[in-house]
């Protein structure tokens, strides 16, 4: 499965954006920074964002991830360009294509938003499975007028899923503060001994808690 960091930053600044911060009737393009600092059960690290979109609906954007002093990780890049629109009273449908360059993974991507569900497939050029994505917003009934933005995202393929809830608080000045609570797969290699000084590896998938915490800045 793909960097599900990247979905996560992906769909939270493109499909689940307000669109009142689009580009306004007059002005051709706007654009969109970031940066961000990851601190969790296994990360820590700083990611950013550029993003240009278009009062027709057009954006492309370029993630830069996974910056951080483990010699055994690189930096991940990724870029994206599709159009996005509302089509109708809280509707927005989209599309686009997606590269991430260190896994020479091409994709792509269809889907939209509806109320509080969001929902996206990306589809790979290549042999890559497809991936579904869904996030469903909690901020409703009772949790509407709170100060932060909760909601549920599953990410699954023909393996299975993973589970995240996440909380986000949004300042003034652009500064973002967050955090994510997620149950994941991962894949677990462990070294056995083999007949004398001989090693063999064997590696399974296994399912894991995780924490992260992340304070960032738009602008």
């Amino acid at each position: 499965m793909k960097q599900i960091f990247i979905l996560i930053g992906f769909i939270s600044i493109v499909f689940c954006q307000d669109l009142a911060q689009n580009p306004k009737l007059g002005k051709a393009f706007g654009t969109n920074t970031g940066v961000f600092f990851n601190a969790g059960t296994n990360r820590l690290d700083l990611e950013g964002f550029f993003e240009i979109q278009s009062s027709q609906g057009l954006f492309g954007e370029i993630w830069v991830m996974q910056l951080d002093r483990d010699a055994e990780t690189a930096a991940e890049v990724n870029s994206t360009f599709g159009w996005m629109k509302e089509v109708a009273p809280n509707m927005i449908l989209g599309g686009g294509f997606s590269n991430y360059a260190n896994q020479n993974l091409n994709e792509i991507f269809m889907g939209g938003n509806i109320g509080l569900l969001t929902l996206i497939g990306f589809f790979g050029l290549e042999e890559s499975p497809t991936n579904l994505l869904g996030i469903f917003d909690l901020n409703f009934g009772p949790l509407k007028n709170i100060p932060v933005d909760l909601s549920m995202m599953s990410v699954s393929d023909e393996a299975g899923s993973d589970l995240f809830f996440m909380l986000k608080k949004t300042m003034t000045k652009g500064f973002i503060a967050g955090y994510t609570f997620s149950r994941e797969r991962f894949e677990w290699e462990e070294k056995k001994p083999f007949k004398k000084q001989e090693h063999t590896k064997s590696s399974s998938h296994q399912d894991g808690f995780f924490n992260t915490i992340y304070i960032g800045v738009t602008f």
